[in-house]
């Protein structure tokens, strides 16, 4: 996976290159300082990761929060940066890096993908595996309920809007990110669950994308849904600060001949 096969904008079709034998996915990690623990285990399996993944595709939502590329080069070293640095260890020994935005982290951007030696991903994105197209999403383009989300994120992907929080002071943008996040939990404390993806929407993509394989993340709920021969997989967040269950999930794929081999490899009790 390198500039040329992606380019820019990021790319919304992914081939698989022959040598790719074991493909790592994950989302929803929410890593940052309000998340010691976790953040101490995603990047102790990174370290873990030569040898045994060609390629780890994170599905949006890598970070809590992103509020720009300049906190690679503006804020203090912390999380953030170290994150970056151990993708970037992985990149340089052979790992291909493909990374989606989430509805956390829409503000990733290309600084952010050359310090960690990884493409960007449009969102969906068509994996061609063997004989396979899997939709590949963060997910929550397809939660078409949440109307109140939705023209919210219609808005924070206008580049017009982009433009204007960027063109903000750091410390500034930081302190909004806060402030939302605060008022983010309390919402979702307040409703007996989050919003879910659409069915029917994620049935139409499929059909659009000439495919009958979907994964993606951001509604926390880990799950195989089939629908007549359309298979939507679900990955699972990662928690081990503040959830009742502890979660840190990876879906491996490893292609085979004539079929793929799929995995859930829990990651929670080895870390806690």
């Amino acid at each position: 996976m390198d500039s040329a096969q992606c380019g820019q904008p990021p790319c919304s079709e992914l081939r698989a290159p022959a040598h790719w034998h074991a493909l790592a996915l994950v989302s929803d990690l929410h890593l940052g300082p309000q998340a010691p623990r976790t953040t101490a285990a995603f990047l102790d399996w990174l370290r873990g990761l030569s040898g045994r993944a060609d390629a780890l595709l994170i599905l949006g939502d890598l970070f809590e929060a992103w509020v720009g590329d300049d906190l690679l080069a503006q804020a203090p070293s912390d999380e953030h940066h170290a994150v970056c640095e151990a993708l970037a260890a992985i990149a340089a020994g052979g790992c291909a890096i493909g990374v989606q935005r989430g509805n956390r982290d829409f503000l990733l951007g290309p600084d952010f993908a050359r310090r960690c030696g990884a493409s960007l991903l449009a969102d969906p994105c068509v994996l061609e595996i063997g004989a396979q197209r899997i939709v590949l999403s963060h997910g929550d383009a397809l939660c078409i309920d949440d109307h109140a989300y939705m023209r919210w994120r219609e808005t924070c992907r206008d580049p017009r809007w982009q433009a204007g929080f960027l063109a903000q002071p750091l410390a500034l943008r930081q302190q909004q990110a806060l402030a939302a996040r605060e008022q983010s939990r309390q919402s979702q404390a307040a409703m007996d669950q989050l919003g879910d993806a659409d069915p029917g929407e994620a049935g139409r993509w499929l059909l659009r994308e000439d495919a009958c394989w979907m994964i993606h993340g951001h509604t926390h709920r880990p799950r195989e849904h089939w629908q007549g021969a359309q298979l939507r997989q679900v990955l699972s967040d990662w928690d081990l600060d503040h959830a009742a269950r502890p979660r840190a999930q990876v879906l491996w794929l490893r292609p085979r001949a004539r079929w793929i081999g799929v995995e859930r490899q829990d990651l929670a009790a080895r870390a806690t």
